[in-house]
């Protein structure tokens, strides 16, 4: 029982960080995104477009992870 507790502590921390996560991913991507439309040169256009894909890729990353990790607590309620 006690290490139920503790395995549901750690899902419910992990989906909390996770789901604050998700919106820093999002607005690093719209920073990026508004980089690259100002940038003065290509080639630090094409930096911010390659970072704004990273971070698109990160949230939906988080996204995936958050879904497993709510689906792990569903099971242990099972």
């Amino acid at each position: 029982m006690k290490d139920k507790k503790k395995r549901r502590k750690a899902l419910e921390e992990m989906i909390e960080i996770i789901t604050l996560s998700i919106p820093r991913e999002i607005d690093s991507r719209a920073l990026y995104m508004d980089a690259a439309k100002k940038a003065a040169t290509e080639d630090s256009k094409n930096l911010f477009l390659t970072l704004a894909k990273q971070e698109k890729g990160h949230e939906s990353m988080l996204r995936n992870i958050l879904e497993v990790v709510k689906e792990e607590l569903k099971a242990l309620d099972e």
